[in-house]
């Protein structure tokens, strides 16, 4: 073994002279027959080990490399042959999609997030809106803001809180809630140019009402007005039940200033309405009119029909939207003229409230009181002739509508009221006026349906202001 090399194929035991190597490129095994390649060990690239297992390997390269650095390469082996340096390997393009274990890792990621929005949204988020409305109701109670409207300004009370729902419910702005389940509410409409009409203030009111008190509803308009906002209000009294039946009573103000209307209403449920009458005075303390938001506003007269008396050179105007004229024919009271009064709305409470004006003409002075009586008393009969027998007729003390004095210094008035009883019921307000002048005296008798006698004494005012001397 000493004086060759012993053949590669380890199956074998042939060994190779060094004389038969020398030189030589490829070898081959006389007895196994196979092929062999020969190198020189020298050369930069690495020797490849044969294939045996790792102990006869170390033993074999000793060997090799004791004689004189031939070295066997298996041709064989040469089209399995990696080399042992390190080649530049191409790089793999990146991978636009993603592989399974990134997958796996974003599904987590979503999942966590999920579930932690899904706990924000519900424990989270209440929490949070409830801070949130703490704040709120905390700075409130604080400072609430003023509010500053073109027409009025105001500054709601402490102890009470905005209600949105509530003021959707009313159609209005302003809408807010007490400790004692009470509610205060304010709207206001500019009616622009015009003045509103008692029906339309009075329909604003009731509208509103029933929004809330809609199974039951009434109301009496108290004698005495309020003073709010450095502003005469007048006051209502309001009794009703909502549609679970529970009582409520309150008050209610309306007041009409240069063509815009206001209404506030004080509202709590029958039990309570002890505990809230200091708090309801302070909140309307809060509230300031702006008298002056318009300034030189006057507003744009109704449109009227003229009425002329000949005989006693005299005239009047009644709105036509309001008076409609009747033919005289029709009544044995031989009248000049005769209007029935119909509302601008002719539903709910003013449903057939009607008022009939009649208008008589005397043309020759009286100036004895005992002939007056004489015809009032006559004009009493010509009233009562279509009532029954239990019907009655007395006078009536009307302390809140006084009439002013006539814009016309030539013309003197005399006014009275009385009512018509039946059954001792209340059914009709009669208003007596006697309006006289050098050539005679024009007579208003007017007949007017109790529960709305407020808003057909005004309407009836605005004639009276009318009158005029034609001469």
């Amino acid at each position: 073994m000493a004086n060759g090399f012993p053949c590669p194929n380890q199956s074998c035991k042939h060994s190779f002279r060094i004389e038969e190597m020398q030189g030589a490129q490829s070898i081959t095994c006389p007895s196994c027959k196979k092929s062999f390649a020969l190198r020189n060990p020298n050369k930069s690239t690495p020797a490849i080990p044969p294939k045996t297992p790792v102990a006869n390997a170390a033993k074999n390269q000793n060997k090799i490399e004791e004689d004189q650095g031939l070295v066997f390469e298996s041709k064989s082996e040469i089209k399995t042959y990696i080399p042992t340096t390190k080649k530049t390997l191409p790089k793999k393009k990146k991978n636009s999609g993603l592989s399974l274990s990134q997958v796996f890792l974003l599904g987590i990621g979503m999942f966590f997030i999920s579930v932690s929005f899904a706990a924000f949204y519900i424990i989270g988020l209440p929490l949070l809106k409830k801070e949130i409305k703490n704040d709120t109701v905390q700075q409130t109670e604080v400072g609430p803001e003023l509010i500053d409207s073109d027409f009025f300004t105001f500054k709601p009370l402490n102890s009470y809180t905005k209600d949105q729902k509530l003021a959707q419910t009313l159609q209005t702005k302003f809408a807010y809630t007490g400790k004692e389940k009470d509610l205060w509410l304010l709207y206001y409409k500019d009616f622009k140019t015009k003045n509103p009409t008692g029906t339309e203030m009075h329909q604003e009111m009731i509208s509103r009402l029933k929004l809330f008190l809609s199974k039951s509803l009434e109301w009496e308009e108290s004698a005495e007005g309020v003073e709010i906002g450095k502003v005469p209000f007048r006051k209502f009294i309001i009794e009703g039940t909502k549609e679970d039946s529970s009582a409520w009573v309150g008050d209610c103000y309306s007041a009409n200033i240069n063509g815009v209307f206001f209404l506030i209403l004080c509202l709590v449920p029958i039990d309570s309405r002890d505990l809230v009458q200091e708090s309801w005075m302070k909140f309307n303390q809060g509230l300031a009119i702006k008298s002056n938001a318009k300034v030189d506003w006057k507003p744009t007269p109704r449109k009227t029909r003229l009425v002329t008396v000949e005989k006693l050179k005299m005239s009047f105007a009644a709105p036509e939207s309001i008076w409609l004229p009747q033919d005289i024919k029709d009544y044995d009271t031989n009248p000049e003229s005769v209007f029935i009064g119909k509302n601008a709305s002719d539903s709910g409470d003013f449903l057939n409230q009607k008022a009939k004006l009649q208008v008589f003409a005397l043309p020759n002075p009286i100036k004895d009181e005992k002939a007056w009586d004489m015809v009032e008393e006559k004009l009493f009969e010509l009233l009562k002739e279509e009532k029954t027998a239990d019907t009655k007729i007395e006078k009536y003390v009307d302390t809140k509508h006084k009439f002013p004095e006539l814009n016309n210094k030539n013309i003197t008035a005399k006014v009275e009221n009385f009512i018509i009883k039946v059954d001792d019921q209340i059914q009709k307000l009669i208003f007596w006026g006697r309006y006289s002048t050098k050539n005679g005296s024009l007579f208003f008798v007017c007949e007017i349906p109790f529960k709305t006698k407020d808003y057909w004494l005004e309407e009836l005012n605005d004639i009276l202001q009318s009158l005029a001397m034609t001469e």
